[in-house]
């Protein structure tokens, strides 16, 4: 039997109702109604998923599950008002058979999908989340408006120092310039010798001055850029037909870019060693005829002596006094000027005795530079230590030696000069009857012209001299 010879078996479902009009148009609008809101929320589930393209798989799954099972149920309620009339219970039964399928399905997949519906946040849960961000979102308005302030602030800054810094270099003899790796300028300010930045930037030392002058400048920058460290020297540099003297100092750095390079100054200072050279030639002048003139006073405290009679010895000891005096100032002469070294003080006072006994004369100091005032006097003291010491001291007996020790002290910021005259082995020393030149030198002269204090033994193993005295520039000479 076909399923149409089993319909025709069946009566429709209209007959269990008695057909009264009533019931049955209570069971059609009530399937109707079902029937219409099954099939309009699939339509709107559709819709959203469609809409929604951020959902995850497992969410668009349980949508088209629900979706299909509620349509499916919404076919079963038309079914119900098609039977009232035709009694088509078999199609209206397969017609629930799936629904049930699809009802199973969907209720055995829920206990897999709730976890993953679970993690959807709560509208509560959003809210507080978008609280959250416009919080964050206001903080960031308040960092950004801090920033920029903070940004121009710099700015301004930045243009303050721009200014000072144009206007401590204007019309100075100082240029500043960067060079990359490669040593080509990349920027460049009060450039020198009429150049511009223009005839610098994208140039090397080679294709702006003499190869003799590259040549010196790129080896210092070379060494420079391998250790690391900065590097200064003095240049002569030559640009077509000018040349000058450049103070260069260079220091590692990286530019704006990110390169590595250098950054340099570079000070003109061919005006001052003009003036040193200047310098240097009016005191060779000076000390030229310096020593004319105590050649001179040695001549004519010759040729004077001879007319009078004057003690036995006296032209010999001035001749030396006065020899002593210039050689103290050949020392300072060698330096400029700008002081004497005691070593070399000392050798020149004692270049006999040392060249006679130098091998009982024990010295001992650390390089300590004098005051140029200090020389002369430190000079004619040690020159009359070593007289008496081969007349009459140390050196003067076998066996006899001299110690002379000095060290600089320092106290606060004070340098005191601690220098000592010791002789040994020469047996049992007494002071002279007569107290002349010398001893009022080494006593009295020398320290009140220093600002310091002497003492001047007799002991029982030789003569023991000590000197005390600053040797800041400012109080190295009594006035």
């Amino acid at each position: 039997m076909d399923w149409a010879q089993q319909m025709q078996a069946f009566m429709p479902h209209a007959v269990c109702l008695a057909r009264q009009p009533a019931l049955m148009a209570l069971h059609i609008a009530s399937d109707a109604a079902i029937a219409a809101s099954y099939f309009t929320i699939p339509i709107a589930i559709g819709v959203f998923v469609r809409r929604r393209t951020d959902l995850e798989q497992s969410h668009r799954a349980i949508a088209i599950l629900f979706a299909a099972f509620i349509t499916l149920c919404g076919w079963t309620h038309v079914a119900s008002i098609v039977v009232l009339w035709r009694p088509a219970y078999v199609y209206e039964g397969w017609l629930k058979a799936a629904t049930a399928l699809v009802s199973l399905a969907t209720a055995g997949a829920l206990p897999f999908l709730v976890p993953h519906l679970l993690r959807i946040p709560s509208p509560r849960v959003l809210q507080a989340e978008v609280e959250a961000h416009r919080r964050t979102l206001a903080e960031l308005d308040e960092a950004r408006a801090a920033l920029a302030a903070r940004v121009d602030r710099t700015e301004s800054e930045l243009k303050a120092t721009t200014r000072r810094f144009e206007a401590a270099l204007h019309q100075s003899v100082v240029t500043v310039y960067e060079q990359d790796s490669d040593l080509v300028y990349t920027w460049a300010y009060n450039t020198p010798m009429g150049l511009t930045p223009d005839d610098l930037v994208g140039r090397s030392e080679a294709d702006v001055m003499d190869s003799d002058s590259a040549r010196g400048l790129h080896a210092m920058k070379r060494e420079a850029l391998a250790a690391g460290e900065p590097r200064r020297g003095e240049f002569h540099i030559r640009v077509g037909d000018q040349a000058a003297w450049f103070d260069t100092r260079v220091e590692p750095t990286q530019l704006a870019d990110g390169r590595s390079g250098l950054i340099a100054t570079a000070a003109n200072i061919t005006a001052s060693r003009q003036r040193a050279a200047h310098l240097q030639m009016l005191m060779r002048e000076m000390n030229h005829r310096s020593k004319n003139i105590l050649a001179m006073v040695m001549g004519i405290t010759r040729q004077t002596a001879k007319s009078f009679a004057v003690p036995a010895g006296f032209e010999d000891t001035l001749a030396a006094r006065l020899a002593s005096l210039a050689g103290a100032h050949d020392v300072l002469a060698l330096q400029e000027w700008r002081g004497a070294d005691l070593g070399a003080v000392l050798e020149s006072q004692l270049r006999l005795q040392l060249d006679a006994y130098g091998d009982r004369i024990s010295i001992d100091g650390e390089p300590c530079d004098l005051p140029p005032g200090a020389a002369h006097y430190v000079g004619l003291a040690l020159h009359e230590l070593g007289s008496n010491a081969v007349k009459h001291g140390a050196l003067s007996k076998p066996g006899g030696r001299v110690s002379i020790r000095w060290r600089s002290r320092i106290d606060g910021d004070r340098r005191t000069l601690e220098l000592s005259w010791i002789e040994a082995g020469a047996g049992p020393a007494t002071a002279p009857e007569r107290v002349g030149f010398g001893m009022t030198l080494l006593k009295t002269l020398v320290a009140r012209a220093l600002r310091g204090e002497a003492s001047l033994t007799f002991g029982s193993d030789g003569v023991e001299w000590r000197l005390t005295a600053p040797l800041a520039a400012e109080d190295a000479i009594a006035a």
